[in-house]
């Protein structure tokens, strides 16, 4: 089992709503939201904390391919590892996110 964590600023995150990073899945689910730049900073924490569980740090080429989508009830997950377990939360200005690969 490894974890990883990563907290994000959400102001750090403003410039990168694209495909570079984000799925067509996770830019879609952005756009749905009112105040989206927590939602933004929040996928980029899972983003982080996914690679530093693997171990590989991150590789950029792999960040829109590490997909996370959310249950009916709103609980995150990652979409391409079933064996993974995924927490975000986030305030206006900063967002966290613990993901454990079992």
């Amino acid at each position: 089992m490894n974890i990883g964590i990563d907290i994000v600023e959400c102001e750090r995150v403003a410039g990168l709503i694209n495909e570079k990073i984000f799925s067509a899945e996770e830019l879609a689910y952005i756009h749905e939201k009112h105040d989206a730049l927590p939602t933004v900073a929040g996928l980029f924490a899972a983003k982080e904390a996914y690679f530093k569980a693997k171990g590989t740090g991150i590789i950029k080429s792999e960040l829109p391919k590490v997909v996370i989508g959310h249950h009916a009830g709103g609980q995150p997950f990652y979409v391409n590892d079933p064996k993974s377990a995924l927490s975000i939360s986030h305030t206006n200005t900063t967002a966290v996110a613990v993901c454990i690969i079992f």
